[in-house]
């Protein structure tokens, strides 16, 4: 048998457990007693792991007296997620292929695994709570899971929320997700089971997650391609949590924070057609975010692009490797104040707040409105944005003005992303190219100037920054400056003599 499902998953915190049980708000929307079982599941791959190259998942799971083989495969979603999934009872505990219905997937799978039999991989071990849930606008199943994932000795708790879709919109589950998070710290959870299972096995870290190409159409309505929009920055700002709380990845703070500023962008792009009702509170939050982010991502930079390198030189003061431990102080420092932000409760309600931003219904302002008709206009207002900065030339500006200038530029930058696929590449790639090479220069002069920000935030009545040491990255400071000026006449002209497509 198969089937669709919609599903949202919230981490919840272990000491919440029982207040969480006795939830009025569960109790009240309930329909019957709350069911409890034991789940023990194994879940197969090829030694390859042919299946999660797919993105699929094999598993067996004993439910009570009944075994149950499943395959599932990713529809896409942020947060809330969208899963095939196909269920056969089971008396075996070995994969029996012959019990998948679908003939295509079944097909798939016996040609993956010709060669190479299906082996165990990982397990879990869950205790589930569940209550049918009837509320206004849909029916909701609530799984409240408790147990482990284990692989090869290794194990990972398991405590979640689990809300899947029975009948009727998103629109309800996410609106009583959001109930829930105004009374428990829980985040959205991104990874699926096996997901955290697969890195349990491989005995791999969480890594970074860039944001991906959204295909627009220009005939489509506006709103529908905000929504699209931001639910593409959403799955960006989700996908990179995990590598921020870890700390081993420093792409994880840098991808979160663009993910952050695009949906910003992305909101401030639209909006003509967002009241300030929904734009600025969301807005306020993404900000919040992106600044508790912002000196880690600082501290990052400096360390790995400014202080490593010239410490590495034959001219470094002696007294460069003791600032850098100071350094290093500073920015674990910074990351304890960043994952702070992403524990919060304030941050799960903002993820719930992106998460539910697609299935809001569409304003008034944002009728009538096509997906080009705002692409065109917003392209030209992002440019025009861009040359007025500028003026007669940027390289005569000074450093608050070019600090204005390349968030101008990035702007424009995203903006260009975000309608691309409306356009043929040999039109957009000429902009693109042109766009990101002025925002690196602009970017490297501004690095200068945070820098030194960062020394002198470091220099302290009982622990100065040593001359020799502030002298040394004031002069590598004071060289980039001068080799970014010279670059950005270059880059200026390349940018300011194309043509524009779109109109």
């Amino acid at each position: 048998m198969s089937e669709s499902e919609i599903e949202l998953k919230l981490r919840l915190d272990p000491a919440d457990l029982d207040r969480f049980r006795r939830e009025s708000l569960i109790h009240r929307a309930k329909t019957g007693r709350a069911v409890s079982k034991n789940l023990l599941a194994v879940y197969f791959d090829t030694a390859d792991l042919d299946l999660k190259s797919r993105k699929m998942a094999f598993r067996i799971r004993q439910e009570g007296a009944e075994r149950i083989q499943t395959v599932k495969g990713s529809a896409g979603g942020a947060g809330l997620q969208r899963r095939l999934e196909f269920n056969a009872p089971t008396s075996g505990q070995e994969p029996d292929l012959a019990l998948i219905s679908n003939e295509a997937l079944r097909a798939e799978l016996a040609a993956l695994t010709e060669n190479t039999p299906l082996v165990p991989v990982f397990s879990t071990d869950i205790r589930r709570t569940a209550w049918m849930l009837d509320l206004e606008g849909g029916a909701v199943e609530l799984a409240l899971d408790v147990g482990k994932i284990e692989s090869e000795g290794r194990s990972v708790a398991v405590c979640e929320a689990e809300l899947e879709l029975k009948g009727g919109t998103p629109q309800a589950l996410l609106a009583f997700a959001a109930e829930l998070a105004e009374r428990y710290t829980c985040h959205v959870g991104e990874e699926s089971k096996a997901a955290r299972g697969y890195a349990l096995f491989l005995k791999s870290g969480p890594t970074s997650r860039k944001s991906k190409k959204v295909d627009l159409i220009a005939g489509d309505s506006a709103w529908v391609s905000l929504g699209r929009i931001v639910e593409e920055g959403t799955s960006q700002v989700l996908g990179n949590d995990a590598a921020i709380l870890d700390g081993t990845d420093i792409e994880g703070v840098h991808q979160g924070r663009v993910a952050i500023r695009r949906i910003r962008a992305a909101l401030s792009a639209f909006q003509s057609i967002l009241p300030e009702t929904m734009r600025k509170p969301l807005n306020k939050e993404l900000r919040r975010q992106q600044v508790a982010l912002g000196p880690a991502r600082d501290w990052d930079v400096f360390l790995d692009e400014t202080l490593q390198p010239l410490n590495a030189r034959d001219d470094a003061p002696k007294a460069l490797s003791g600032f850098i431990d100071r350094a290093k102080a500073a920015r674990a420092f910074s990351y304890q104040r960043a994952h702070k932000a992403l524990r919060s409760p304030r941050y799960g309600r903002l993820q719930l707040a992106l998460v539910r931003f697609p299935y809001l219904p569409e304003p008034a302002e944002a009728k009538g409105l096509t997906t080009g008709m705002v692409a065109q206009r917003l392209l030209d207002e992002r440019l025009q944005a861009v040359l007025l900065a500028a003026g007669a030339d940027p390289t005569d500006l000074p450093e608050p003005a070019l600090h204005a200038l390349r968030i101008d530029i990035k702007k424009f930058r995203y903006a260009l992303e975000f309608f691309e696929s409306l356009y043929t590449p040999d039109e957009v790639k000429p902009w693109r190219s042109a766009s990101k090479k002025l925002q690196e220069c602009l970017g490297g002069l501004n690095d200068a100037v945070v820098h030194a920000g960062l020394v002198d935030a470091m220099d302290a009545p009982d622990r100065p920054v040593r001359k020799s040491v502030r002298n040394f990255i004031a002069a590598h400071n004071q060289a980039k400056v001068e080799s970014g000026l010279a670059e950005l006449a270059g880059k200026w002209r390349s940018f300011r003599d194309l043509t524009p497509f779109w109109r």
